[in-house]
Parts: C-alpha cells; structure tokens; sequence
C-alpha cells in the first residue's frame, strides 16, 4: 500500500558538537555528524524541510527541572566542565549551549508541527535527554528533551493528551519520573530488561493523576525486532486508541541495533534497521490515525555510527511516505529461535485493562 508523501522537518544545529566527553566516550560528537553526512549522501537531505533550533528559554526548562539543577549544571559549564553523575555523565564548556539547542530543537519540532508547516517533525539532537530527571543528570543526559517537548506541548498548545513512545534499548526513567503523577502525558516504553539503569518493570504504572498513564514493556534480551514489533502491535496501538493522542512525541534511540553490543555493555537486543522502519511507520500510522501532522522524533541514543545514521534515515523515509526502506548492514549474524512473549505481553495488557488479545 503506497503512503501519501508527507512534509517532514528537521531540527539540526552544529552546536550540538560542541558537547565533548572524553574521546573514548560512546556519546561523541561523531554520532550526529555521521547522520547529517548519511542524510547528505543519500540526497535525503533535500527532500526535507530544514527548521530553524531557538534556544530553550529558562521557563521552557523549568517546566521539567528544578532551578537549582539547571543552576548547577551551568555553573559546572562555566568552571570548564566536570562530572555530572558518576564517571558516565559529563559537561565541557561547550555542554551548556548544546543542550539548550538539543532541547530548544524538541520544542521547535512541537510548534512546526503544531502550525501546520510539516507532517512531521526530528530533532536530530544530542546530548540525549530520557535519563534526565528533574534534579539529576544521569545516563549521559543533561536535560530531558522529550518531557520540554512535551511539557510545551501542554503550557503552549493546551494539549491534554500527549503520547510518548520511547524505543530506546534503555529505559527512559528520568521521562517516566518526570509524568508519574501527569495524567496527560501517556509514557510508554520497551527496553531491555534487566539492565540500565533498572527502572521499567510492567508493575511500574504512575500514580495519583498519572495511575495507568506509564506503560513499561520490559523485554528480555535477545527479541531482535519481532519482539519491539510484537509489544508495539498489542500493547501499543490499543492504548493508542483509548487514549485518543493529540500528538506523538517519539524519543528515538537506536542502540537497540545489534550493533551497539560491542559499545554498550550487556545490550543485546538484535534489532535491525528494517525493524526501526517498521516502528516508525507503526507510530506515522498511530498519529494519522488520531492526530494527523503532529508527530515528533527527537534522537534518544545510539552508539555504532552507521547503524545510527541508517536507522535515522529509515525514520525519516518512512515518516516521507516511502514505500521501501533499505537496509545496508543486514541481520545479525547466527540466528536464534524467536522467544515467547505471550506471558510478558498478557501481563502488561492485564495491568493496563486491554482485551486480551490486544
């Protein structure tokens, strides 16, 4: 079935580079600038709309953190970086300009897509934000990108209902930390489970104004990308369709690729790029289904630069309205039987009231 092409925009700014860990760091520069460059190769670039990056104001961040924290990470800048959160999380003196530009670039995505001037909106961005918590740096994140966005999307758009689906290999916990008790921000999230940073169980729901508006699918080790398609499929598309979303906020993370075993410890879940561009049509198609034109990306993590940079592209193809997406590097190699998890995904649909066949 062909899609019709659809209007997609792109947030990017240099100064996004300007965050520099150690060089044996996985979060480098090199992540973004290898994506512009594959987007650039493959004449992608053209075919997108480029959007101005503003700066997130002070207010904007306010929304999600604490002053003392956003004081605290800019005196840490000033004094010519440091440690942030044990050995992992880490500002230079360039980390102050582009983590405002990161999370400037996710409420831009909201308010392109909010005027109508594209389908579609990515905000190619790092450092990445979903292990940010409102007082806390934490998992190479300084600001959580995706809780601004989503916390603009209410304060400047009067959305009640915002759908935040985050497929990032780990699990977001400073984004779930930060809605637990918001009863319009509907978190979902598949990950890995166990591993960083042990947040996610299924019985991990919200609480007070925000019980039932967490959705964790914590998948084994190991599922490749029938097991991200399975959760998206019986979980995600009936929540979808109750709660009837006003926008889809995506945090991308492509570290899930199975690749990203030789850069992060104990990650292995075997997704491939197809995988990705299965997802992100899954999530074009729940936002035209419910809210159509208003649907945001913003990159999460990702750490092989060229598995990175195809699952990038593959976001953006789909999300254009390409029928076919290529996928250059292939499977992983070996093959191993496809797991069950019909008892992992009846449980969660259990806790969240679905049918249960999804």
């Amino acid at each position: 079935m062909t899609t019709p092409a659809k209007r997609v925009g792109l947030l990017y700014d240099p100064i996004v580079l300007s965050h520099q860990p150690p060089a044996y760091h996985p979060e480098r520069p090199a992540r973004v600038r290898e994506a512009m460059a594959a987007l650039e190769r493959s004449g992608l670039l053209d075919r997108l709309t480029r959007l101005p990056v503003t700066p997130a104001a002070r207010e904007q961040l306010e929304r999600v953190h604490t002053r003392a924290y956003l004081d605290f990470v800019q005196e840490v800048v000033a004094e010519g970086g440091g440690v942030l959160d044990r050995g992992d999380t880490v500002a230079s003196p360039g980390s102050w300009g582009a983590a405002i530009a990161a999370a400037g670039a996710a409420v831009g995505a909201v308010d392109a897509v909010m005027a109508g001037d594209v389908d579609a909106a990515f905000a190619l961005v790092r450092p990445p934000g979903h292990h940010a918590l409102s007082d806390r740096a934490m998992g190479f994140c300084l600001l959580n990108n995706a809780a601004v966005a989503a916390s603009h999307a209410a304060a400047a758009h009067g959305l009640s209902r915002v759908l935040l689906v985050d497929f990032d290999v780990h699990h977001g916990n400073g984004t779930q930390d930060i809605f637990y008790d918001n009863g319009h921000v509907l978190y979902f999230s598949t990950h890995q489970y166990p591993a960083y940073p042990g947040t996610g169980r299924v019985e991990e729901t919200g609480f007070g104004a925000g019980a039932g508006y967490t959705v964790n699918v914590p998948l084994p080790p190991d599922v490749g990308d029938a097991g991200f398609l399975e959760a998206f499929d019986t979980v995600l598309r009936p929540l979808a369709d109750r709660f009837r979303p006003e926008m889809v906020l995506v945090s991308a993370g492509y570290d899930a690729h199975w690749r990203n075993s030789a850069y992060v410890a104990g990650i292995h879940e075997r997704a491939t790029v197809t995988g990705f561009a299965a997802l992100s049509a899954r999530l074009r198609d729940i936002a035209d289904a419910h809210c159509p034109g208003q649907l945001v990306g913003i990159l999460e993590g990702g750490y092989d630069l060229e598995s990175l940079a195809y699952g990038v592209l593959a976001t953006l193809r789909v999300w254009l309205g390409d029928a076919e997406v290529d996928d250059p590097i292939g499977p992983p190699p070996g093959s191993l039987p496809a797991l069950d998890l019909t008892d992992l995904l009846a449980q969660v649909r259990r806790v969240h009231g679905l049918a249960p066949d999804g």
